[in-house]
């Protein structure tokens, strides 16, 4: 395995969500979501100063994605289209959506996995293959 660092920066957001089928989260309801994105870059890609990459881009660019969420009713919105906004598919949409981001600002990172926290003691992670 090569050598590597991992980097994680965290955002958050304000969101409602229902999710139809699971008995206590039926009806219309909300949490204060908690997202920490944590990137991978090899040893080898360390710039000059010898950064991977700057802690700031990894939230800036998980701020901006998260942002589209943020005081919304997720069911409405296109990314969870087909799918209902639970955590786990929150963290897969984030996961994608702050990927494609740092391919312009930081080709050097790359997403190895998102955590999401519905409530303080509720996480789910998603690691991408």
């Amino acid at each position: 395995m090569t050598a590597h660092f991992l980097l994680s920066a965290e955002a958050s957001f304000s969101g409602a969500h229902t999710l139809p089928g699971v008995p206590v989260c039926e009806r219309m309801h909300g949490h204060n979501w908690r997202v920490r994105v944590t990137v991978r870059v090899d040893e080898a890609a360390l710039d000059q100063v010898g950064m991977g990459v700057d802690f700031r881009t990894i939230e800036d660019e998980t701020q901006r994605v998260v942002a589209a969420f943020d005081h919304t009713y997720l069911n409405d919105l296109d990314a969870f289209a087909g799918r209902l906004p639970t955590a786990e598919n929150v963290a897969r949409v984030v996961s994608e959506r702050v990927a494609q981001r740092l391919v312009a600002v930081a080709p050097a990172a790359s997403v190895t996995e998102v955590e999401v926290w519905e409530m303080p003691q509720y996480r789910v992670s998603y690691r991408p293959d």
